[in-house]
C-alpha cells in the first residue's frame, strides 16, 4: 500500500536490484540490475501482461498481481537481444471464480522534504560577507551597510518548499465462472508535490478477461492511462535545488518599488551589481511564476492471447500486443529578468508533440510431458515487435500582453518567428526462440535456451545474432546419501549464457548524414554559397553489446522455517557503446561517433535469508534480510589515443578501475604556521605549495615535485559505487494487526556534494551554511582563509572544484516503507454489507542515519560516468499516508 508507482514497489524484492527513486512525483525511477553493465544505459526490459517496453511501468501499482525479476543469462536468455540488463516481469490482476466483487482502496497524505541545509540568515550574511570584502582588500558594497535593509530575511527554502499532498482512489470489479473471467479498475491519483510549481496527476481504466471454450482459452489484458506532469521551471543558467541555497537572505522575492526596471517589470528580487547583493544566483520563485511547463500523456497499452490445446501436453499460443502513446508538451515564458547578467527573454511559446507506436506478433507452441520420474518441457516461436515514433516541435515568440498587462496566449498568431521541427522512425526487431528443460525426479535439472533476433537498426553485415544459455541444477537434498536432517532441501545450481543490449540503438545511427547548409565563401567576396557538411559520420559496423554471465548458487531452506539463496556471478561485457575522438579535419559537426569499442566487467555477491515461523499462532511474523556486492571493473576502452582512461568532470573512468572513480587532489588538513609551508618541500628543496599562507589548504603531492600541479598531483580518492547494500524486511501480525517495515542501507561509495561546494566557496558572493567561519590566526578553524574576488594564489587554491574536500561519504541507513493496519472483524461488517474492510497508517523516509550533508544520500547521478555526482536534485521525500480498504 505505500508504493506510489510500480518501480517503488520493486525495492527490496529481491539481492541484486537497487531502486533510486528521482523523489519528483511522476519523476519514476531508475532501476539496475546487477550492477552497470554498459556506458548507453543500463534499463532493464519490462514485461507487462506479455507486452515488451524498455520504458519504467507508469500505471496504478495497485493493479500488480506479481513482480518477476529476471537477473541470470538462465532465464533471461529467453529474450535475447534486449536482455542484457535484466527483465522484468509483471503480471497484473485477473478475476477469480465466483460472484462479484468489488474493491476500493483510498488513501491521502502528506510530502514533505525531510532535511534542509542550515544557511545564514541577513545579519549571518551581511557580517560574513562584510569580512569576505575586507580580507580582498575591496570596499564593502552598500547593500552591507547603509543601504543594508533589516527587513528583509528570507528563507529562499521556506519560499520554495511546501507540504505536498497526495490523494490516491483505486475501485475494482472482479468475478468469474468455471470458465470465465473479469477484472475491471479504475485509479485517480493526483501528487501536488512539496515544492512550489511541481504537480502530477494520473488516472488509469484497466480490463482484464479471459473465456475458455473447449481446447480454446483466450482473453485480454487492457490498460488506457492519461498523465499530467506538471514538472520545476528551471534553464541552463539556474537549478532550483542549488540557486535556492545560494541567493542571499538579503534579497526579498519581489520588491517592485526597489528592483522593478525595464526588464524585470514584476520587480523579482535578484543580484544588483553593488546594490543589495552582487551574486549572480537566480530567483527560483521568479522563474516558477515566469514559466509555465505543461506535460499531458495518454497512453494504450494491451494484449490478447489465445491458447489452443492441440494434444495432452502441446499446445500453441498466439500473442498479439500493442501499446500507442501521445505526448504534447505546451510551455510559455513571460518577459522578466531572473538573474544577473541574464537578459530578459521576449515571450516565447512552445509546443511539442510525440507520438509512439508499437506493436508484438508472437507465436509459440508449448510441449510438457511426464513419464514416470522423467518430465520435460519445451517452448518455440517466433516473436516480431514493430516500432513507429514522430516528433513535432514548434516555437513562437514575441508575444504582446492584452489590454490588462496579461499574456494570455489567446490570440497565437500574434506571435512571430516561426520555428518548427519534424522527423519520424520506423524500426523493428524479429526473434526465433527455442527452450528446452529437462528434470528427472525433482533431483537433476537441465535448461537450454536459444534465440536468434535480428535488429532493422543495425547494417545489414550486423542485422542478426544468436543469443543463448545453459543451465543445471543439482538437489543434493534428494540424494540417498544426504542425512542433514535440519536442512531438508539444499539445491546447487549453476549457469552460463550471452544476452545482448540495443538500449543504446537509434535508427539510421550507421548512416552518415550529410545536410546542406549556406555556409561556404569562395574568393574574396562575401557571397554564401550553397554547401554540404557532415552532421553524421557513417559507422557501418554498430552492433549489439554483448554480455557473457556466469552464475552459481545455492539454495536451501530448513524444518523450522529458516530459507537461504547464495548467488556469485561474474558478468563480463563486449562491445560496449562509447565514443572515440576524431580529428576535426573531417569536418563532423554532430560530435565524436559511437563506436562499439569498450569491455567491463562485474562480479558480484548476493544473498537472501527468509525466516517464517512453522508453528506460530496468534503472533505470525517472518523477516527477510537480503546483502548484494558488486563490484565493476572497466577491461577495455577501444582506441582513445595515448590514453587509457575517459575524463568527465571530476571523475575518471580508467582501464582497471571502477566507472567514474573520484580522481581530484587530495587535501591534508590546514596550514596552521609559516613554518609548516616552508617545511613543506620536494627533494630538490623546491616548496610544493609557494603561495600558501597560514591557514590554506595543504595539498598532497603524487609526483613528489613541487610545485603542486592541478593535473598531475590528482589522483583516486574514492568510488562512486556501494561496497555493499543491504535491506532488512519484517511483517508481522497480531489478532487483526499488521506491522511492516523495510529498512535499507547503503555503504562506502563517496558522493561530490556540488551544493556545498558552490556554498563554501567563498570567493564569490552568495548565501553560505551557518557556522562555517573562515580560519584566522586569532581562530583556527577547520574552513581555510576566504575572501571574495581575491586575487590571493593561496586564496584560489582553496576554492579549487577537483579536490576531496567536496567528496562525502554516502553511506546510510533508511526506513523506507513502514505500515501499521487494522483489519475489522468480518461478523461485524456483514451487518453492513461488506465482506472485508481494513484502515492503515504508512510512512516512507521516516528516518535516515548518515554523515552526508546533502538533501539525500541516494542520488541517480548526472550520467553513468558521474554517477556520484550530487548536482543539486530534487530529494527522496518523506510522506505519511493513512487510507482504507474494503470489499463487498
Amino acid at each position: 500500500n505505500v508504493a506510489n508507482s510500480v518501480a517503488e514497489s520493486i525495492q527490496g524484492l529481491t539481492p541484486g536490484v537497487t531502486v533510486r527513486n528521482s523523489g519528483r512525483p511522476g519523476g519514476g525511477a531508475k532501476i539496475d540490475i546487477r550492477g552497470a553493465g554498459t556506458f548507453a544505459g543500463n534499463n532493464p526490459l519490462y514485461i507487462i501482461d506479455g507486452m515488451y517496453s524498455d520504458a519504467t511501468p507508469d500505471f496504478n501499482p495497485q493493479d500488480v498481481e506479481s513482480i518477476q525479476v529476471l537477473k541470470d543469462a538462465s532465464a533471461a536468455a529467453i529474450y535475447g537481444s534486449r536482455a542484457a540488463n535484466g527483465v522484468i516481469i509483471i503480471t497484473t490482476k485477473k478475476g477469480r471464480e465466483g460472484a462479484l466483487q468489488i474493491t476500493g482502496n483510498v488513501r491521502t497524505g502528506v510530502q514533505t522534504i525531510p532535511k534542509r541545509y542550515d544557511l545564514m540568515n541577513a545579519n549571518e550574511y551581511a557580517a560574513t560577507a562584510k569580512t569576505l570584502y575586507t580580507n580582498a582588500g575591496q570596499a564593502i558594497p552598500t547593500s552591507l551597510t547603509t543601504d543594508f535593509n533589516s527587513n528583509y530575511n528570507t528563507d529562499w527554502q521556506d519560499e520554495f518548499f511546501r507540504t505536498g499532498n497526495i490523494q490516491d482512489y483505486t475501485i475494482g470489479v472482479s468475478g468469474g465462472t468455471r470458465t470465465s473471467n473479469y477484472y475491471l479498475s479504475g485509479n485517480y491519483f493526483k501528487n501536488k508535490g512539496p515544492v512550489i510549481g511541481n504537480g502530477f496527476e494520473r488516472a488509469g481504466f484497466r480490463i482484464n478477461t479471459t473465456g475458455e471454450r473447449g481446447r480454446v482459452k483466450f482473453g485480454e489484458n487492457l490498460l488506457i492511462s492519461y498523465t499530467q506532469d506538471d514538472p520545476i521551471a528551471g534553464d541552463i543558467f539556474i537549478n532550483p535545488f542549488t540557486d535556492i541555497l545560494l541567493t542571499p537572505p538579503t534579497i526579498p522575492v519581489q520588491d517592485r518599488i526597489r528592483f522593478a526596471t525595464a526588464t524585470n517589470p514584476e520587480g523579482w528580487g535578484i543580484g544588483q551589481a553593488n546594490a543589495y547583493s552582487n551574486t549572480t544566483a537566480g530567483n527560483v520563485l521568479a522563474l516558477q511564476s515566469l514559466q509555465q511547463q505543461n506535460q499531458y500523456n495518454f497512453k494504450l497499452r494491451g494484449n490478447f492471447f489465445t491458447d489452443v490445446t492441440l494434444f495432452k501436453g502441446l499446445f500453441y499460443r498466439f500473442n498479439l500486443g500493442g501499446e500507442s502513446s501521445f505526448d504534447r508538451f505546451k510551455g510559455f515564458r513571460r518577459p522578466g529578468t531572473v538573474r544577473q547578467g541574464t537578459p530578459s527573454p521576449i515571450a516565447t511559446a512552445d509546443e511539442n508533440r510525440y507520438n509512439f507506436r508499437s506493436f508484438l506478433f508472437e507465436h509459440t507452441l508449448n510441449l510438457e510431458r511426464t513419464f514416470g520420474v522423467h518430465r520435460v518441457s519445451a517452448v518455440a516461436g517466433f516473436s516480431n515487435q514493430t516500432f513507429a515514433d514522430e516528433i513535432l516541435t514548434g516555437q513562437k515568440t514575441g508575444f504582446l500582453p492584452n489590454g490588462n498587462g496579461v499574456y494570455d496566449l489567446t490570440n497565437l498568431n500574434q506571435g512571430s518567428n516561426d520555428a518548427a521541427t519534424s522527423f519520424a522512425n520506423k524500426w523493428n526487431i524479429v526473434g526465433f526462440l527455442a527452450r528446452a528443460n529437462y528434470n528427472y525426479n525433482e533431483r537433476y535439472l537441465v535448461s537450454l535456451t536459444f534465440r536468434r533476433d535480428g535488429d532493422s537498426r543495425l547494417s545489414t553485415g550486423n542485422k542478426w545474432g544468436n543469443f543463448y544459455s545453459a543451465s543445471g541444477a543439482w538437489r543434493i537434498s534428494r540424494e540417498n546419501f544426504y542425512h542433514l536432517d535440519f536442512l531438508n532441501d539444499l539445491k546447487l545450481r549453476a549457469s552460463y549464457g550471452e544476452l545482448g543490449n540495443t538500449e543504446f540503438l537509434r535508427p539510421w545511427q550507421y548512416l552518415g548524414l550529410i545536410n546542406p547548409q549556406l555556409v561556404t565563401i569562395f574568393g574574396s567576396g562575401s557571397t554564401q554559397v550553397p554547401a554540404a557538411i557532415n552532421t553524421q559520420l557513417a559507422n557501418s559496423d554498430l552492433k549489439w553489446e554483448r554480455k557473457k554471465t556466469l552464475n552459481v548458487g545455492l539454495e536451501g531452506s530448513t524444518r523450522i522455517g529458516f530459507s537461504f539463496t547464495a548467488d556469485y556471478f561474474i558478468a563480463k561485457t563486449s562491445d560496449v557503446l562509447t565514443s572515440i575522438p576524431i580529428p576535426a579535419t573531417t569536418g563532423n559537426i554532430g560530435g565524436n561517433p559511437p563506436v562499439n569499442a569498450a569491455s567491463l566487467e562485474n562480479r558480484g555477491f548476493e544473498l537472501s535469508l527468509t525466516y517464517r515461523p512453522k508453528n506460530a499462532k496468534i503472533f505470525q511474523w517472518d523477516a527477510t534480510l537480503n546483502f548484494t556486492s558488486i563490484r565493476n571493473k572497466v577491461t577495455g576502452l577501444g582506441d582513445i589515443g595515448s590514453k587509457t582512461y575517459i575524463q568527465l568532470g571530476d571523475a575518471r573512468t580508467q582501464i582497471g578501475r571502477a566507472i567514474g572513480e573520484w580522481y581530484v587532489l587530495k587535501s591534508d588538513g590546514i596550514f596552521q604556521t609559516q613554518a609548516e609551508i616552508d617545511a613543506y618541500r620536494d627533494k630538490n628543496g623546491q616548496r610544493f605549495q609557494p603561495d600558501a599562507k597560514p591557514g590554506d589548504i595543504r595539498y598532497i603531492s603524487q609526483t613528489g615535485i613541487g610545485p603542486i600541479d592541478q593535473d598531475k598531483d590528482r589522483t583516486f580518492v574514492g568510488s562512486p559505487w556501494a561496497k555493499f547494500e543491504s535491506g532488512l524486511i519484517l511483517n508481522g501480525s497480531y489478532k487483526n494487526f499488521t506491522l511492516s517495515l523495510q529498512l535499507y542501507g547503503v555503504y562506502g561509495n563517496k558522493i561530490y556534494n556540488r551544493p556545498r561546494y558552490q556554498l563554501d566557496n567563498m570567493n564569490s558572493d552568495h548565501n553560505y551554511r551557518s557556522g562555517v567561519v573562515p580560519w584566522t590566526s586569532s581562530n583556527a578553524t577547520e574552513y581555510p582563509r576566504a575572501a571574495i574576488n581575491s586575487n590571493d594564489n593561496g586564496i584560489k587554491m582553496n576554492v579549487l572544484p577537483f579536490t576531496d574536500r567536496w567528496l562525502e561519504d554516502g553511506s546510510y541507513l533508511r526506513l523506507r516503507n513502514v505500515e501499521i493496519g487494522y483489519t475489522f472483524n468480518k461478523d461485524m461488517l456483514r451487518r453492513i454489507g461488506f465482506q472485508g474492510a481494513r484502515i492503515f497508517v504508512s510512512g516512507q523516509n521516516l528516518f535516515t542515519i548518515t554523515k552526508y550533508t546533502g538533501y539525500d544520500p541516494d542520488i541517480t547521478g548526472v550520467n553513468i560516468f558521474e554517477r556520484g555526482l550530487d548536482n543539486g536534485q530534487y530529494p527522496s521525500l518523506r510522506i505519511i499516508m493513512a487510507g482504507v480498504n474494503f470489499n463487498f
